[in-house]
């Protein structure tokens, strides 16, 4: 801790003409200060992980099989539920044909039931046989 009654006692000194104490004196201050500022910005990057960590906890949710973070109204992922729960590192899974894959730890998990598209969804047959009428000209 920084005393401030030192700089009373600094600025004493150069009043004295005792010109060498009162620079070792400021020396020595300088140095506390030094030491007291490199310690604030660690507390602060320190404090800034916490906010990160607080934000991820508020925000992640489980469903089940993976992960997903909540951004306001979107909902982004899925990220693996290994690395997650391993190192609290959110690795969003890539998808394949029938697998979900973690590209950090390979984790392999089942996609997810998807329900089949509706009539409207689906893409137009192109059988050879078949014969397009347009409707507006």
């Amino acid at each position: 801790m920084l005393d401030y009654y030192l700089f009373k006692q600094v600025y004493d000194l150069f009043v004295e003409n005792r010109f060498e104490e009162a620079r070792s004196l400021l020396a020595e201050l300088q140095s506390r200060f030094i030491e007291m500022a490199d310690e604030n910005e660690q507390l602060k990057v320190q404090l800034r992980e916490f906010e990160d960590i607080l934000y991820l906890a508020r925000n992640v949710e489980f469903d089940g099989m993976s992960y997903w973070l909540k951004t306001g109204t979107v909902r982004q992922g899925p990220f693996c539920q290994t690395c997650f729960d391993r190192d609290g590192q959110l690795h969003r899974l890539q998808e394949t044909p029938d697998l979900l894959v973690c590209p950090a730890c390979n984790s392999q998990f089942a996609l997810p039931h998807r329900p089949c598209r509706t009539f409207l969804e689906r893409a137009p047959r192109t059988d050879p046989g078949s014969k397009v009428i347009q409707l507006y000209k």
